[in-house]
């Protein structure tokens, strides 16, 4: 199509959709750290900040400089559902809130995280638009294995010294081109920490992935077993999300963490793991 047929057909949508201020052409896909992509403009003005509302939350962002996909509204939808007033939520890779937000509405305790500087301004400020109260959710600038090591860490050694809690604790890892790999970041998590209570309330996780369609759930429950050093293929629930492409699907499994997992000796990370398994570090780790 050449480039004026383009501009035009931009100039058309615009035209005939009243609440849309600009028209834009995704020119190639996500491959970046965070999560964006670059885009050309058609039709309109050259601005990309605007506001989405999804399950009675509204998101305003940069749409040129964060993550956002409307066809994940029903799964987000989901995730919330599974959540009670006074569970936790840590969302390792939160973007600009679609997790968290509702499950702080929720009056649940969440704590949210993104490596991207644009998602964590855009996440506080979402907070902000939600009226959600610094001491219902506190919002993180992490690399996710930080995250995982020292705030999940802390705040489940926090849980295990209290002698009544029923909260339930989720972690949500919605990056699913990589979560997979930080997985084994839970294993020795709490190596040392004593366990006299046996607390059964030990974290949920949602870990989302990429699969080709051919590929069988076994593999995927293989692939997760492996990385945590655990015998948990059975336990785990895998739920088809989304077709992304004609060879690509995308996958949330589902599984509980183990305190065979969290409680065993912490492997040692050699340099190539590190090289591998680690996302670039920011630096200077902000927390709100």
């Amino acid at each position: 199509m050449c480039l004026l047929s383009v501009l035009s057909t931009g100039q058309v949508l615009l035209d005939k959709t009243p609440t849309a201020k600009t028209v834009v052409n995704k020119i190639n896909t996500i491959d970046n750290t965070f999560r964006n992509f670059h885009m050309e403009v058609l039709a309109g003005v050259d601005d990309f900040v605007t506001t989405a509302k999804e399950n009675g939350c509204s998101f305003e962002m940069d749409f040129s400089k964060v993550y956002w996909n409307p066809r994940l509204g029903t799964e987000h939808q989901r995730i919330a559902n599974l959540l009670e007033s006074g569970d936790v939520l840590y969302d390792v890779f939160a973007g600009i809130g679609p997790f968290a937000i509702p499950a702080a509405k929720k009056r649940c305790t969440v704590f949210a995280n993104d490596l991207n500087p644009e998602s964590f301004k855009w996440l506080q400020r979402n907070m902000t638009l939600n009226k959600i109260k610094t001491d219902r959710m506190k919002s993180y600038n992490m690399d996710g294995r930080e995250f995982i090591c020292q705030i999940i860490s802390d705040g489940l050694k926090q849980h295990l010294t209290l002698l009544h809690s029923n909260s339930r604790f989720h972690i949500v890892m919605n990056l699913p081109a990589s979560a997979i790999e930080f997985l084994d970041a839970f294993v020795g998590l709490l190596d040392g920490v004593e366990n006299e209570k046996k607390n059964n309330q030990l974290p949920t996780v949602h870990c989302y992935c990429f699969s080709p369609p051919e590929e069988k759930h076994e593999l995927i429950r293989e692939r997760i077993a492996k990385l945590l050093n655990s015998d948990i293929a059975a336990s785990c629930s895998v739920r088809f999300v989304r077709n992304v492409a004609p060879n690509k699907e995308m996958y949330c499994v589902s599984f509980k963490l183990s305190q065979d997992i969290l409680f065993s000796s912490k492997p040692e990370i050699s340099q190539e793991m590190l090289d591998s398994n680690y996302e670039p570090q920011v630096k200077k780790v902000k927390s709100e």
